[in-house]
């Protein structure tokens, strides 16, 4: 029988003994919180991605039919030039503000319908950007139907001074 020898019995003797300690609670709370990030990272990314594939890149606005409405209501209140000049003035400034906010809304670009030859009809914000300007259509309607009187009375009165 071979007898161990002595060197090999120091070296084993000499070696320390190294003890497995389990991770201390503050590594595994830093762990959970590292995945609950990623979780929630991922989750974010794929609802921004689900998001931009649903929102237009386009919609389109009758800016012609925005103008008309407020010449509308303009005209039946009968006001003076000077009155119809301010009145414009501050129905540029708001018309332009709401449609800055509708584009912050819809997260697209807004394009003036008359400009856009596409097979594809885009979403039309016409409608939404009269209501946040006020123009109902009750509104609409009442100020046509005065419009329309004060034009039959201009001709009754235009026909009977050529008469």
């Amino acid at each position: 029988m071979t007898k161990p020898s002595t060197n090999n019995m120091r070296n084993e003797n000499t070696r320390p003994h190294v003890a497995v300690r389990s991770p201390s609670l503050l590594s595994k709370v830093l762990a959970v919180a590292v995945m609950a990030l990623a979780v929630l990272a991922s989750a974010a990314f794929f609802m921004l991605q689900r998001q931009i594939k649903e929102a237009p890149a386009f919609a389109v606005l009758n800016l012609n039919k925005v103008v008309q409405v407020n010449e509308t209501i303009l005209a039946s209140k009968g006001l003076k030039p000077e009155e119809l000049a301010v009145e414009a003035k501050i129905f540029a400034h708001r018309m332009k503000t709401e449609i800055e906010n509708l584009q912050k809304e819809c997260n697209c670009t807004l394009l003036v319908s008359s400009a856009v030859i596409s097979p594809t009809k885009l979403p039309d914000y016409t409608e939404p950007l009269l209501q946040k300007l006020g123009f109902t259509p009750d509104k609409i309607a009442k100020s046509e139907i005065l419009v329309a009187e004060r034009m039959k009375a201009l001709q009754s009165n235009f026909s009977k001074a050529f008469k």
